[in-house]
């Protein structure tokens, strides 16, 4: 036992416990959230699929009701034009076709379920004809007889009103459901008994577990028959007198629909059930619930095992530096502390070589005269939002001898009323005795800024008489040098031209500051593809365009950051580790911020051409072997969606990646090899067997068929159908014979 003392104490308990509770409570959490949705969406279903079956029963039950209520209307049509009754109705001998009228009312009423007896009264001479019920006269009165007791009927009452009635008649003793359709003629009376038994048949079909009760009423909310639970049911106002209507009443729910003439049928559904039901459920899977946590608990310890041991391991390595005294905790919060203060030392490093980048671009034009550009407009110049526009723009000192400070104050009150809001602002570059600079941040969703411009410097002349020249428009800070030295050139046509736009004069547009953006986007476009040994070419260019030329330091060193950052951008595409460059990037980077140009080109030149050797290297690692290449296509060719950019994702390298391989491997490019995989099987096909173009075009991977065709000719120099009926291809070496 002491041992087993000993070996505990040497563990982190607090550590470890935390460690448990995190994963125990983590699965509990989830086995609770599990339980909860699946007892909510099991009474849903169950709920759901009760309703709906219910709802089913009653559409069919008023359905079948109706339609053996439809046959009794039948049924009274043809009585009451059924030659024995009228026979009877105008004979004096009543024995013969009394006895035919009953024969033929018993023939009617066995052919309808719902039909227990069918009574035919004549007030003319006071027949009474009834198929199975005996039925009397007494006191002008009519009175059924059933087993010794008697229930009046309400004859005259019904029938003659052009409508059909369903009348529930009952007293102590006796309880009837008679049908009263419409009767044409007073000289009679002829009405129906609805069997009782039949009624309650059909209502004891739909009882179940879920319903409780099945009530037919009448109008009245009689109850005519029930089934189960003989509580007198709820009553409701129909809204549709057609439809269902379903009321829920807490612990049930109740269906009523409306059947034919003025009867309805009510069912009780128990809510109750549902809860047993899903109780049922709940308590089959607590066993389940309770297996999962014991496995639950088995992973626990595994994960425990899988992370905390090795975790606990690794502290050992930090306590020399953390402190043998400092626990599990302590150990990794002080190591990756440290991690995490060297990565902002880091940042703070970049973030400040771009705080430089960005003050060099205005180092060369702005004077010290001129204004201090604050943090946010420098960065509105370098993030700027899409459409805005920079301007320089010269103004002289008026001819009436008011100051340069008059004349500063008058264009920044000036600008500061024409735009009054947040999206553009103007910096001083300079200001002498003869002349002032601005630049001009024109933002927000204005169209066509430079014309404007133009019209506003015509109302500041206009007003002020200042002379005015102004640069041509662009969007990059880095032309901020070129736009200076355009309006400088434009100022010099101030003897013609008081007002003068650079894109006006007669000026040649070669300025020597013109910042290399299609030089750098073809380098930038030779990395995408891979061409590396043209990368270094272009390189050497930038090297010499930057030798030969008298280029200002902010220029020199804007193009080689371009650069350097354009290396960077595409090694981090192909997802080459940073480890793996880092120390020749900052090393590079911290000659360009650092040094002239004159002092460390040849060192800035090794290390770029370092970083595109490293890149090609690095490139070679992840290399894929051609011979899955080949088998993959071989495989797929038939597929219309095999492209480079799908081989690409097959084997998770970029597009251009790919690209590269595919031409190093084959020697020619991804559509060239596909085409003649899939012509050569085309030309098989053929040849061989009898299929039509269309299935061949599937075949081999193409869906249209037009195309397909024109490029087999354009390619072989024949149709398909030529080519299937022997005709042979046209070479290059036929065709240059024949012309």
């Amino acid at each position: 036992m002491d041992k087993i003392r000993k070996r505990f104490e040497k563990i982190n308990y607090y550590t470890l416990l935390k460690y448990f509770l995190s994963y125990f409570f983590l699965l509990s959490f989830l086995l609770l959230c599990f339980f909860i949705a699946f007892r909510k969406q099991l009474r849903t279903a169950y709920s759901t699929a009760r309703d709906n079956s219910i709802q089913e029963k009653l559409v069919l039950f008023q359905q079948s009701f109706n339609n053996d209520l439809d046959h009794v209307f039948n049924i009274h049509y043809n009585l009451c034009n059924n030659t024995n009754l009228k026979m009877l109705r105008h004979s004096f001998d009543s024995s013969w076709y009394s006895s035919l009228g009953i024969t033929d009312m018993r023939e009617f009423a066995s052919a309808n379920p719902l039909v227990s007896d069918i009574i035919y009264i004549q007030k003319n001479g006071g027949k009474v004809l009834a198929c199975k019920n005996y039925i009397y006269k007494s006191n002008d009165e009519y009175y059924f007889s059933i087993n010794h007791k008697a229930l009046k009927i309400p004859v005259g009452k019904y029938g003659h009103d052009n409508k059909n009635t369903m009348v529930y008649i009952k007293n102590q003793e006796l309880s009837l459901l008679l049908l009263f359709p419409n009767v044409a003629s007073s000289k009679y009376e002829l009405f129906y008994v609805i069997d009782s038994d039949e009624i309650i048949a059909r209502l004891n079909n739909m009882l179940s577990e879920e319903i409780s009760g099945v009530y037919l009423t009448d109008s009245e909310n009689n109850i005519i028959s029930a089934s189960g639970d003989y509580s007198v049911p709820p009553v409701y106002r129909l809204t549709d007198s057609y439809g269902l209507q379903k009321n829920d009443e807490g612990d049930e729910i109740i269906y009523t629909v409306p059947l034919h003439t003025n009867l309805f049928l009510t069912v009780c559904f128990s809510k109750d059930v549902l809860l047993q039901y899903a109780s049922k459920a709940f308590i089959n899977m607590y066993m389940v619930f309770a297996a999962i946590g014991c496995t639950g608990f088995v992973l626990i310890l595994f994960g425990m095992r899988l992370t905390y041991s090795p975790l606990h391991r690794l502290s050992k390595k930090f306590a020399d530096r953390a402190g043998d005294n400092k626990g599990l905790e302590s150990q990794l919060d002080f190591a990756l502390s440290s991690a995490l203060q060297e990565q902002r030392k880091l940042q703070e490093k970049i973030e400040k070589y771009h705080s430089i980048m960005k003050e060099s671009v205005l180092d060369t034009i702005v004077n010290e005269n001129g204004e201090e550009i604050t943090a946010e407009n420098m960065d509105r110049l370098f993030n700027g939002e899409p459409g805005s526009l920079m301007f320089v723009i010269k103004i002289s000192a008026p001819a009436d001898g008011e100051g340069m400070a008059w004349v500063t104050k008058s264009f920044r009150d000036f600008f500061l009323g024409t735009f009054p809001n947040n999206d553009s602002f103007c910096i001083r570059l300079e200001i002498t005795p003869k002349y002032c600079s601005y630049l001009i941040y024109y933002g927000g969703q204005d169209q066509d800024k430079y014309n404007v411009i133009k019209y506003l410097l015509h109302d500041f002349y206009k007003e002020y008489g200042c002379r005015i020249a102004l640069s041509n428009g662009s969007s990059s800070p880095l032309d901020i040098p070129n736009l200076y030295a355009n309006a400088m050139q434009a100022g010099n046509y101030w003897d013609s031209h008081p007002i003068a736009f650079y894109d006006e004069m007669d000026i040649p547009k070669d300025s020597a500051y013109t910042y290399p953006y299609q030089e750098l986007s073809s380098f930038a476009s030779l990395l995408q593809q891979l061409k590396f040994e043209e990368a270094k070419k272009a390189i050497r260019s930038f090297f010499q365009t930057l030798d030969q030329t008298d280029f200002p330091a902010f220029y020199s060193r804007s193009v080689l950051t371009e650069v350097l950052t354009t290396i960077i951008t595409n090694m981090n595409q192909q997802n080459i580790k940073f480890s793996a460059y880092n120390n020749i990037y900052f090393e590079t980077l911290y000659f360009i911020r650092s040094f002239s140009y004159e002092q460390k080109s040849n060192d800035i030149y090794d290390h770029f051409i370092m970083l595109l050797s490293l890149f090609e290297d690095e490139l070679s690692n992840l290399t894929i072997k051609s011979g899955e290449l080949q088998d993959f296509i071989n495989q797929s060719y038939t597929s219309k969606d095999l492209t480079i950019a799908m081989l690409a994702e097959k084997f998770h390298v970029s597009i251009a990646y790919m690209s590269y391989l595919f031409k190093k491997y084959f020697n020619e490019y991804f559509s060239d090899y596909l085409w003649k995989l899939r012509v050569a099987k085309a030309k098989e096909l053929l040849r061989g067997t009898s299929k039509p173009m269309e299935e061949i075009c599937i075949a081999v991977g193409y869906e249209n068929v037009s195309s397909f065709r024109r490029k087999f000719k354009k390619e072989l120099g024949i149709t398909p159908s030529q080519y299937r009926n022997g005709t042979e291809p046209v070479t290059e070496k036929s065709r240059g014979e024949s012309q």
